[in-house]
């Protein structure tokens, strides 16, 4: 579904990957394991949403480099959460989820609030969208993020250190969702840190001198 292909990525005379090839599967989880804390793993995961282009090499979605797809494209087939930020803070949190759609045009007003609605109700975030930003706690931003992620419906989705300071139950909540993401044969990568739960993945990685590495 979705491929690097000798990926070189460095900032500042700092390389973080060299040539690194790699392909991740449809209908699948797969768990990055952050090593350390500049590992590069969310530089990673931007570099396959889209969002960063790499010095070098290309990532492939079924086998057309990213880099010429429209962003209305990019945008639909590749959806990323943010583990902060990424809200316009004079916005409710019901214009940060629909702004983006709307700006890429992708659905009728219609549909894109009943997908915001939908999306709300099953991550348990309803009763915020009518809050702003700055109202919200990091727990509750961050299930934002991933509401906006997955209301585009997207084919492969990278989700950058969501679990942090979540109860149980949102956390199973959380992970009955990323189930469904992959069984219905989507791509979905996550970064987890130290104390996350990621037994529900399918696949694990760490990031070893600019490589990914399996572990079990």
């Amino acid at each position: 579904m979705l491929s690097l292909q000798e990926l070189t990525v460095g900032f500042n005379g700092v390389v973080l990957f060299d040539k690194l090839s790699h392909e991740f599967s449809a209908s699948s989880i797969t768990s990055i394991r952050k090593s350390q804390l500049l590992d590069g793993s969310s530089t990673l995961l931007k570099c396959c949403a889209g969002i960063l282009a790499p010095n070098d090499g290309s990532v492939a979605f079924k086998g057309t480099n990213i880099e010429e797809l429209t962003d209305q494209q990019r945008f639909r087939h590749l959806s990323y959460c943010f583990e902060a930020g990424g809200m316009v803070s004079l916005f409710t949190i019901y214009n940060n989820l629909a702004m983006p759609l709307v700006y890429h045009n992708l659905y009728p007003k219609h549909e894109i609030e009943k997908r915001i609605l939908h999306t709300s109700e099953e991550l348990q975030i309803s009763h915020l969208l009518d809050k702003e930003p700055l109202q919200l706690t990091d727990v509750q931003l961050r299930l934002v993020n991933l509401a906006r992620a997955l209301i585009v419906d997207a084919d492969a989705i990278f989700i950058d250190e969501l679990q942090s300071g979540m109860s149980r139950q949102i956390h199973n909540c959380v992970v009955s969702i990323l189930r469904k993401q992959a069984d219905r044969g989507k791509v979905v990568v996550m970064v987890t840190t130290s104390g996350d739960d990621d037994s529900f993945a399918d696949q694990y990685l760490s990031i070893n001198q600019g490589r990914l590495r399996a572990v079990s």
